[in-house]
């Protein structure tokens, strides 16, 4: 037991922060706000992707909120399984099942930007479905 208490108070001791600086030096400039920690590259400016509008799938429809969704299933035949609605109730993630002709999306959503559900995306992939994409609800 006591080995045991030496060990784990030792492997706690290393990894402390021992309190030796780095003397090396870098391109990049510490933000001062507030103490942030905050490191900014000052060489790159980070433009996230965005795709253009014609390579977004678009769902024509007059119900449900127009905006960006992630499609996570389409049934055409048959409606969503309890396991399915149990997934997405478990994700957290707000959806609504939209009827179009003869199938029926699952959609998270809706989100203003592509970005907004971009962000979103992994989780839906995580918890609902790994073919999970974004597409874009509009009025006819």
């Amino acid at each position: 037991m006591k080995k045991i208490i030496f060990l784990t108070t030792a492997l706690i001791f290393m990894g402390c922060e021992t309190g030796v600086q780095n003397k090396k030096t870098t391109d990049k400039k510490i933000e001062d706000s507030g103490k942030s920690g905050i490191v900014v590259d000052n060489k790159r400016s980070y433009k996230p992707y965005i795709p253009k509008n014609s390579e977004i799938k678009k769902i024509f429809s007059n119900s449900g909120t127009p905006g960006y969704y992630i499609q996570v299933g389409y049934f055409k035949e048959r409606k969503p399984t309890n396991e399915f609605l149990n997934r997405m109730k478990f994700s957290q993630l707000p959806y609504i099942l939209l009827k179009k002709g003869t199938g029926e999306y699952a959609l998270v959503g809706p989100y203003v930007s592509y970005n907004k559900a971009n962000e979103i995306l992994g989780s839906a992939k995580d918890f609902v479905t790994s073919s999970a994409f974004i597409v874009k609800l509009v009025r006819p």
